[in-house]
C-alpha cells in the first residue's frame, strides 16, 4: 500500500537570533494553488515583517513538486533551509512559511540559515505527523434504478462520507486506495455494469 507522511493541521514555531524573530507556520496542503493563499494571508497579517520566506513539497516519487523562496534574503539561506526541514522529517504535502522580523543586527549567512531551519523545525516539532494513503479518483455514473445497490456497495466496501462526493444526482466521485483502484473498477463494471467516466 502506498502511503506518505504529512502533518494533520496547522502548527507554529518561533526562533530568536540576535534580536531577529522568526515565526514559522506549517500547513498541510494538497496542491500548489493553496500556497499563494496561505502566503498572502500571512503577508496581510504580518505586513510589518521584513521577509516572508517559504518552501513546500507536494506528492511522492516521480510526482514530487517542490519550491523554495528566499524573499530577498541572501541566496540559499532561507527557502532551501525550510525545504530541508520538511525533507529531514520525510514529509510531503507540507508548506512552511517563515516570517522574519529584523532586529537591526545582520546575522551573516550561516546564522541566518540556521535560524530559518530551526524555526521550521520548531513548527514541525509542534505538529502532529500522520500517515496517509495515496488515493486516486474514480468518477462513475449509474442508473437511478440501482441507487440502493450503489449505496450498499459503498457501505460494504467501507467508504465513509469523506471518500465520495455526489457530483450530480447519479454521478459519484470516489477516492480509493491507489492499489485497490483496479479491483473497485472491476466490481463497479462487472457487478453493476456501471460506466466509469
Amino acid at each position: 500500500m502506498d502511503t506518505f507522511f504529512t502533518i494533520k493541521q496547522t502548527s507554529k514555531g518561533e526562533y530568536k537570533e540576535n534580536k531577529s524573530t522568526f515565526l514559522a507556520f506549517a500547513y498541510p496542503i494538497e496542491n500548489a494553488e493553496q500556497v499563494k493563499q496561505f502566503v498572502d494571508n500571512l503577508k496581510k497579517e504580518y505586513y510589518d515583517a521584513r521577509h516572508h520566506c517559504f518552501a513546500y513539497k507536494i506528492g511522492i516519487g516521480k510526482e514530487v513538486q517542490s519550491r523554495a523562496f528566499d524573499d530577498r534574503e541572501p541566496s540559499h539561506t532561507a527557502g532551501e533551509k525550510i525545504l530541508g526541514a520538511i525533507e529531514s522529517k520525510n514529509l510531503t504535502n507540507v508548506l512552511i512559511v517563515v516570517v522574519r522580523y529584523f532586529g537591526g543586527i545582520k546575522l551573516g549567512a550561516s546564522n541566518l540559515a540556521k535560524a530559518y531551519k530551526q524555526a521550521s523545525m520548531e513548527a514541525l516539532g509542534n505538529a502532529e505527523i500522520i500517515e496517509r494513503t495515496i488515493t486516486e479518483d474514480i468518477l462513475f455514473s449509474f442508473d437511478f434504478s440501482i441507487m440502493a445497490n450503489v449505496n450498499k456497495f459503498l457501505k460494504d466496501n467501507r467508504f465513509d462520507k469523506t471518500s465520495y462526493t455526489y457530483v450530480s444526482a447519479n454521478e459519484i466521485l470516489l477516492k480509493v486506495n491507489k492499489d485497490n483502484k483496479e479491483n473497485i473498477i472491476n466490481q463497479l463494471s462487472s457487478v453493476f455494469g456501471i460506466k466509469i467516466l
